[in-house]
């Protein structure tokens, strides 16, 4: 049995989905950071098929066991005590740390043995059918299985353009891998993948959609109604 399947069963009712759709936003109408970062720790494990998250005091921990990708540790908000403490504690190559704070914040508290890559953005956003007409010299395609479904647009000649997945949990809708191929870039196929997931998680009962970011991929998001929740500070262990 697939590990995403296994997790589905899992977690559905769990009550930490509950505290979830509460915290969610604050009085301000603001996204909460802690309550969207655990959200997307474990919609990450279902669109990767892998097993869930084991909570932790810094947020999350998520086994791998794959060459340079050991484990994953979501550190969904900054203590600085407990951080210290986490960073000192992790020996192994290939363990990764996904921290939601800027780099100015964290890398104080790491050693020459971490790597820190480039920058990220959780984002997040109340889903809505956002109007996008389909591009003339392309063919949409989507595929649903489980929890996760996949979209993709290809060329005339078949050859892949874009693509993107997202991963459906309790109301949640994290979106992952959305990419568009160098050659059929500035040709708003990017929103024609986010409009098409979108789309499906809405008739699905999502509400609210989340992703992390890349620099790039950041003004895409923006552009398109998302909210930046946090900066993200990721690093490897060498």
């Amino acid at each position: 049995m697939r590990a995403a399947r296994r997790h589905k069963q899992a977690t559905n009712d769990s009550p930490l989905f509950y505290e979830w759709k509460m915290t969610l936003k604050n009085s301000q109408g603001e996204f909460n950071q802690r309550a969207v970062a655990q959200a997307w720790a474990h919609g990450w494990t279902l669109s990767r098929d892998k097993l869930p998250p084991v909570r932790q005091a810094y947020g999350a921990k998520i086994d791998l066991g794959a060459p340079g990708h050991l484990e994953r540790h979501v550190v969904d908000h900054f203590d600085a005590q407990i951080f210290h403490e986490l960073s000192d504690s992790l020996t192994l190559p290939g363990t990764w740390l996904k921290v939601c704070a800027s780099p100015e914040t964290v890398t104080p508290f790491l050693s020459d043995a971490w790597d820190i890559q480039p920058p990220e953005y959780l984002m997040a956003a109340a889903l809505s059918e956002a109007a996008s007409t389909p591009h003339q010299d392309y063919q949409l395609s989507a595929l649903t299985s489980g929890a996760v479904t996949d979209v993709e647009l290809r060329d005339k000649n078949g050859q892949l353009a874009a693509k993107g997945r997202v991963a459906q949990s309790n109301g949640f809708a994290i979106f992952d891998q959305i990419v568009t191929e160098p050659a059929h870039r500035r040709k708003g196929l990017g929103r024609i993948i986010m409009a098409a997931l979108s789309k499906t998680c809405i008739a699905n009962g999502s509400k609210t959609g989340i992703l992390v970011a890349t620099e790039d991929g950041r003004a895409l998001y923006e552009a398109i109604g998302w909210t930046l929740v946090s900066p993200v500070t990721a690093a490897v262990m060498a």
